[in-house]
């Protein structure tokens, strides 16, 4: 992740007297060489590398950690390190070393440690630590940290997690205030493995790559440089010994219907899931743009195909079909997936070149005139990198004509590489067949993300999926048709309800001929404490309604429904960039020494005005590139549907981050709670309406009375977003000012 301006702005300003890492902190550093003057500047020691290893296994969590601080100074220091310990931790043993030397530690109960935090934030105005206000921690003493040196501290614990409400989560901190060390190198991996079976697994609060493996247990993993992490990291599991595994999560705010977050997945392990056997057409343009800058794009697809190609089975069956001035097909009908047969297609492949137009409506029509045989999956899988030449080229001939041919029901994944795509054709197609569609820019990697699909496709287990709920009113429910459940994939039913109570979920589908159903049995009683679910939905339901732009045009009410979700959930959306803080008026206020924009203000030397005016550079072009990626999504041409489980649209919002680095610093979703930064406040979505009427409290930052709130853990996890806040909880509105 890109370190953005902001953070630079802070780390020149010196804002922060020391990083603080709730990870793992070192905490006021101290000299010990005693031909150090008082008066010379020390700089913090600051983390540099976080590894983390964790196993669970029988629903024993034990956890590796390995962290590496920086000691930037010319002299030898010493400091006292503190973790805070996950909530509900029951510690099974703690080891710490330092240089290959065992450290003794101290775990402060939950009092003390929230004196430590306490004293901390007085110190350094750190609001961040706040959320940690009430756990148990771990201190020790690191000594001697070496001048411009490294130190490794390694540690270790045990805890218990404990299933509720169907689901196990375990937790991690990793929330940071880190500003101006942003070259952090953060890694981890997470393996879980049950007797009974995992049955999913999920993080609401990370993207993780997720594998199921064959002997039934999960790898979860992530490696990033320069993030600041804003978010503990969660996992979510469940266990189960059924073919398909289901589980329930569910959250419901005051006077509102609920949100429910629902995993389905067949259990990898299990020796009675059935694969089905496949027919699949690929489908490639070979039109001359293909050919085009070096041929890169068509020696990918020819790569990609081949691939694809050696992931059939047996038991399947393939055909090809390319189309350039008219389409052709490798075969008169469905080949069986012999050695022989494969081998014939991929040397066909490797002879294909780049040629002609685009015939896109006979392609189809061709690919599409499957037999329609019980108990085989029929694929479509479509790769083109341009708009139909070849008549007709209308696109809704074209999805009108495709409707009627696809007699099988076959599922058509597209893939569109370049920006010349008709995205309304492909989007269409996608959505009508129950596939997804997948946007390839020029200097991606076609190969990785057709091998991708490949693989998530390539063993089809339950057709024709079904979810209900007996005695329960679900609405704006995501993905709108989950369609065929392949082994090891996992689908993430997001979305709203009314009602409660255990109630029975029913799974259906066939298995090859065979009809079959599943019933779970699901309490709806909602938990309160399930902060991710309102959010998790509301992306999804943003991914849709994008989904919708793209397929339809930027109309004032998809528009307008996209802005609302975007402020009441805290989501970034090409809508709603709009709502980043103007930061680059707050750096213009600094570089005139004006104190009205919050902080303390640095000395006014060549470096700092140097900084800064590079650091307003780079938001002028931010914001550039954000009212860019807006014009893209209005003009439709932008990425379409997420691919995960066919949910609607929901990687959209991903990928309009990342092409147009459209930036959500004027916004944090804490607690369950969004906030919007305004004229140096956090204030919360809730109480900006002017409607509120009940009881107003005012509080000074850091005062005893502020302290006092704090006893209200969840209060004080509210309060970590900032300084300044204004914030509505349990019916009283809070408005905390430093003055």
């Amino acid at each position: 992740m890109r370190n953005s301006a902001l953070r630079l702005t802070l780390a020149v300003l010196g804002l922060m007297g020391a990083p603080a890492f709730a990870q793992g902190i070192v905490l006021e550093t101290v000299r010990i060489d005693p031909n150090v003057r008082p008066r010379d500047r020390r700089m913090p020691v600051h983390l540099t590398e976080h590894r983390v290893k964790v196993q669970i296994e029988d629903q024993v969590a034990r956890t590796d950690i390995v962290q590496v601080f920086r000691n930037p100074n010319g002299f030898p220091v010493e400091g006292i390190y503190l973790f805070p310990l996950p909530d509900g931790a029951a510690v099974g043993d703690f080891t710490m070393s330092m240089g290959g030397k065992q450290i003794t530690g101290e775990i402060l109960d939950a009092g003390r440690a929230s004196e430590v935090y306490r004293s901390i934030v007085r110190r350094r105005e750190d609001p961040g630590l706040l959320e940690y206000a009430g756990r148990r921690a771990i201190r020790a003493r690191l000594f001697p940290i070496p001048p411009r040196g490294d130190t490794k501290v390694t540690l270790s614990y045990s805890e218990v997690v404990k299933p509720d409400g169907g689901l196990i989560e375990w937790k991690y901190p990793m929330r940071s205030r880190a500003f101006g060390h942003g070259r952090v190198r953060m890694a981890g991996e997470i393996v879980v493995m049950d007797k009974a079976g995992v049955a999913n697994l999920l993080s609401p609060t990370h993207d993780l790559d997720v594998v199921q493996k064959p002997d039934g247990s999960w790898i979860a993993s992530f490696e990033e440089v320069g993030t600041v992490p804003e978010r503990d990291l969660q996992i979510l599991y469940a266990l189960g010994n059924k073919e398909f595994g289901l589980s329930l999560s569910t959250h419901r705010e005051a006077g509102e219907a609920g949100y429910f977050m629902m995993l389905v997945s067949p259990r990898t392990s299990s020796k009675t899931v059935k694969v089905l056997p496949k027919d699949v057409v690929y489908v490639l343009d070979t039109s001359g743009s293909m050919g085009d800058r070096g041929g890169r794009k068509m020696k990918q697809a020819k790569r990609a195909l081949s691939y694809a190609l050696g992931r059939l089975s047996p038991q399947d069956r393939f055909n090809i079909v390319t189309f350039a001035t008219e389409a052709r097909s490798f075969r008169p009908a469905l080949l069986p997936a012999t050695e022989a047969n494969v081998q014939a297609a991929v040397k066909h492949v490797e002879g294909l070149v780049a040629a002609g137009g685009t015939a896109i409506h006979e392609a189809l029509g061709r690919a599409l005139a499957l037999p329609r045989d019980e108990g085989r999956v029929p694929l479509v899988i479509f790769l083109t990198d341009g708009v139909p030449t070849i008549p007709p080229t209308e696109p809704t001939t074209i999805l009108r004509a495709a409707a009627a041919a696809n007699a099988a029901r076959a599922r058509v994944f597209v893939f569109g590489v370049g920006f010349d795509v008709n995205t309304k054709l492909l989007n269409g197609l996608a959505e009508a067949h129950g596939g997804s569609e997948s946007y390839v820019s020029e200097k991606e990697d076609i190969e990785r993300k057709v091998s991708a699909l490949v693989d998530r496709v390539s063993s089809p287990v339950l057709t024709g999926v079904k979810v209900t709920i007996d005695g329960i009113e679900t609405h704006d429910v995501y993905p709108r048709r989950i369609g065929d459940l392949f082994r090891g994939q996992q689908v993430v039913l997001a979305g709203r309800f009314n009602g409660k109570g255990t109630h029975a979920i029913r799974l259906s589908g066939r298995l090859g001929t065979e009809k079959v159903n599943y019933v779970y049995e699901a309490n709806f009683d909602s938990k309160t404490d399930r902060e991710y679910l309102p959010q998790l939905w509301a992306v999804r339901r943003v991914g849709f309604l994008m989904g919708a732009v793209a397929r339809t045009g930027a109309n004032a009410e998809l528009v307008n429904e996209i802005k609302r979700l975007g402020i009441r959930y805290g989501i970034v959306t090409p809508y709603t960039s709009f709502l980043v803080v103007d930061e680059r008026e707050l750096t213009r206020r600094r570089l005139r020494g004006d104190r009205s924009g919050g902080g303390p203000v640095a000395p006014q030397t060549p470096s700092v005005r140097r900084a800064l005016e590079s650091a307003l550079r780079d938001l002028d072009a931010e914001e550039d590139a954000a009212d860019e990626a807006k014009s893209a999504f209005d003009a439709g041409n932008s990425v379409g549907r997420g691919a995960v489980g066919g949910s609607a649209q929901a990687s959209a919002l991903k990928k309009a981050k990342a092409a147009g680095r459209v930036s959500g610093r004027g916004v944090k979703r804490v607690a369950g709670k969004t906030f919007r930064w305004t004229d140096g406040i956090w204030n919360d979505i809730d109480s900006t309406d002017g409607k509120f009427e009940g009881e107003v409290v005012e509080v000074k930052y850091l005062s005893d009375e502020y302290f006092d709130l704090l006893k209200n853990t969840g209060l004080a996890r509210v309060l970590s977003v900032g300084s300044d806040v204004t914030v509505i909880y349990e019916g009283v509105l809070y408005k905390i000012r430093r003055s």
